[in-house]
């Protein structure tokens, strides 16, 4: 137990980093390779204006391609909405119609039934008062 004690250990914490944390690091490493580089001032500056140009060329490149990505799948989108707007629009038309034709045919199927019925009516009433007259035995004389 004693030689536990006399072993160094390390303590790891964790912590929650943040992208300050990395950009401090990585700014303290870029100004330490600044002076102890073995080029003169002018070479130094002159890298560093080559890597921003690289920096920003690439930076273009990859936006002008993302907004390319971007500009194709708008259209696609576009499109595809378009066709699914046209497709709801002649479905509901052809609801529309058949709509409009089963009421026409519920219209026309109420209006026969009622003549039929109407009809149906009249001679129901002509026969009752043709019979009325002969079962009760009294003519219209008698009245």
């Amino acid at each position: 137990m004693s030689e536990d004690k006399d072993v160094p250990y390390i303590v790891i914490e964790k912590r929650q980093t943040s992208i300050s944390a990395f950009l401090w690091g990585a700014a303290a490493g870029a100004l330490t390779a600044l002076l102890f580089a073995p080029k003169s001032g002018e070479e130094t500056q002159q890298d560093i204006r080559d890597g921003v140009r690289r920096l920003r060329d690439e930076a273009e490149t990859r936006l002008t391609t993302v907004r390319g990505d971007i500009e194709r799948h708008y259209e696609s989108t576009r499109e595809e909405v378009g066709e699914r707007l046209d497709s709801a629009r002649g479905e509901l038309a052809v609801r529309k119609e058949r709509a409009e034709r089963a009421l026409r045919a519920g219209r026309d199927a109420a209006r026969n039934a009622r003549v039929d019925l109407e009809k149906r009516v009249a001679e129901t009433k002509a026969a009752y008062r043709d019979e009325v007259p002969a079962e009760s035995g009294v003519s219209e004389e008698d009245e």
